[in-house]
């Protein structure tokens, strides 16, 4: 019967070693998934459609944007006519072209066949004018710049892209990205550490890191997603009105890396119990999981 005991219970602390050493692992692939998800600029995605959205603010059409925890990267475009202004087919100034097109069909062609050719030219214009606006924007740029955690009140004002509001959720998503990372490694300290030394308590140490590191990543994530719905609603230039959003590979990567601590937190605080004589399975573990008292 001892004997079976003992079998029972080295099989149990085998599988034990195996679980934790998988959750080891995860945490230690959660480390480079993280900073994978932090460092790219592709949390969320705004799109402005085939055409764009015109934007007043600088007067050029917004095609698309990607975003990070760090960057914004927007790609934008002018159509220009002759001087180079940038218009709308709905904005092209059809009266003064057909008084145009009518000065030098009086000149060339008589006033016969006038207003046949003025008909004609005028439709061609517009045509001309909509095939370049729903044609691929040859003189579309992509620019990116950081976001500003610390701007001057000055230029809060003037940019049209930040208010206090979106810089508090901007500082928030930051802080926690960096919490979160450093807590992820000293878990991963933890979680290896518990190999060299299988006292209950760094189990539970390490346990509690990984649901604290858990709750640092869904805090970045819970923010950006109020911070995508706030710029929606008060941010035309950063979110043009009729503009679609949707999620990019660096918010999985978040939720990926949520997912295993999450586990691997679970894992380490189950098998955290204390086994002390007849229910250790070695007698390393028996002595590893006896009080100690800790003096002077």
């Amino acid at each position: 019967m001892g004997s079976k005991r003992e079998k029972e219970l080295s099989k149990k602390l085998v599988i034990e070693r195996r679980v934790l050493f998988a959750c080891t692992v995860m945490i230690g692939l959660s480390v480079i998934l993280w900073i994978a998800a932090v460092s790219t600029d592709w949390w969320f995605t705004v799109s402005g459609g085939p055409n764009g959205i015109y934007v007043n603010e600088t007067k050029r059409f917004f095609l698309r944007s990607h975003s990070g925890l760090w960057r914004i990267c927007r790609t934008t475009y002018n159509t220009t006519l002759g001087g180079g202004v940038a218009v709308r087919a709905e904005d092209a100034p059809v009266n003064v072209t057909g008084r145009v097109v009518l000065f030098t069909l009086e000149r060339d062609h008589g006033l016969l066949n006038v207003y046949k050719e003025l008909s004609y030219e005028i439709k061609k214009r517009n045509k001309d004018l909509k095939r370049e606006n729903s044609t691929p924007k040859s003189n579309a740029a992509e620019k990116c710049k950081f976001h500003a955690m610390f701007p001057a009140d000055t230029n809060i004002r003037l940019d049209p892209s930040i208010d206090k509001t979106i810089l508090n959720y901007t500082r928030s998503e930051a802080s926690f990205s960096i919490i979160s990372l450093m807590l992820m490694i000293l878990g991963f300290i933890f979680s290896v550490y518990t190999f060299r030394n299988p006292r209950y308590m760094f189990k539970r140490l390490a346990g509690v890191i990984h649901f604290l590191t858990c709750g640092c990543v869904l805090a970045v994530i819970e923010v950006l997603i109020n911070s995508i719905e706030y710029e929606r609603k008060h941010l035309p230039f950063t979110f043009p009105r009729g503009a679609t959003y949707s999620y990019g590979f660096s918010i999985v990567l978040a939720w990926l890396v949520f997912i295993m601590l999450l586990v691997s937190g679970c894992a380490f605080l189950l098998y955290s119990r204390k086994r002390k004589g007849n229910k250790a399975p070695t007698e390393e573990i028996a002595m590893a999981d006896e009080p100690t008292i800790i003096g002077r």
